[in-house]
């Protein structure tokens, strides 16, 4: 009997062994007394079973009752919500078992269309496309990546973008940077034409309150066309050492709200832009 124990122990794969931890934590948390359970204990049990539940999610099934597993567990109720990372965990199991053969329902050609109507836009620098997406990226791109990624697509649609006349950014996208780029300029000009008047009013005047207000309110555009043009995708070389400058005369130095994001954009543009180094 321990030979029999051990052998089929050692034939478990790391699936089985996520399920089987979730299940063990599962369980000991429906053993919780209703009654007697204090409030932390089962917040510590939830979390446990949230956890493990992650962990298997994360494990690639072997066989089709491992997909099975994680569809039950997805769907425990005809009510049940799954979030999109259990889908996706489902269908990229069915996907492996099924040779990862091109999906019969994603269309590449559809895709790009659509990619590029919300926003998106692409680089082929030498044959190395790279995909991309402003960052915050909107819901609407999240949504058609998590497409691109659960139907096994990405390549299709690579193939796809180098076929493209000069296998560059799209001209829709590129026209947006233009015209994100345009916006900013015309705000910083406007910006920078109200300061040189100075304020000529007396302090605490109707007038001096109207061009303290004009102020803000130019301000607001300048900050808002700024993050707009930074967080947008850089079409090519140019336009990332625009932004590079724009950066440094814009925020001068100092500390700026949305710092981090902006960084992690011109890291991406960088990375997309730039020759690969061997």
């Amino acid at each position: 009997m321990d030979q029999t124990t051990t052998t089929h122990a050692r034939q478990q794969s790391r699936f089985d062994e996520a399920l089987t931890k979730y299940l063990r934590e599962r369980d000991r948390l429906d053993a919780m007394p209703i009654d007697t359970t204090g409030r932390e204990d089962e917040s510590r049990a939830m979390e446990a079973v949230a956890a493990a539940e992650r962990r298997l999610f994360e494990k690639t099934p072997q066989t089709v009752g491992d997909v099975r597993a994680l569809a039950e567990i997805a769907w425990l109720d005809p009510d049940s919500i799954p979030e999109g990372s259990m889908i996706a965990a489902v269908i990229n199991g069915l996907r492996q078992l099924d040779g990862n053969t091109p999906s019969r329902t994603f269309q590449p050609d559809r895709w790009i269309r659509d990619y590029e109507r919300l926003g998106g836009g692409w680089t082929n620098v030498e044959g190395e496309v790279s995909l991309l997406a402003p960052v915050p990226t909107p819901d609407g791109l999240q949504a058609m990546l998590w497409e691109l990624d659960t139907r096994g697509g990405r390549e299709q649609v690579k193939t796809a973008i180098r076929t493209l006349p000069d296998g560059a950014l799209t001209a829709p996208a590129s026209v947006r940077w233009q015209s994100l780029s345009r916006a900013y300029e015309e705000a910083a000009e406007a910006m920078k034409a109200h300061e040189a008047i100075k304020n000529p009013h007396r302090y605490g005047s109707p007038e001096c309150e109207a061009y303290e207000a004009e102020t803000e309110r130019l301000a607001t555009v300048e900050d808002e066309a700024f993050d707009a043009m930074m967080l947008h995708p850089a079409p090519d070389a140019a336009a990332l050492a625009f932004k590079l400058a724009a950066q440094s005369s814009f925020t001068k130095g100092q500390h700026w709200p949305t710092a981090d994001k902006i960084a992690a954009r011109l890291a991406a543009d960088a990375a997309s832009l730039l020759p690969k180094v061997a």
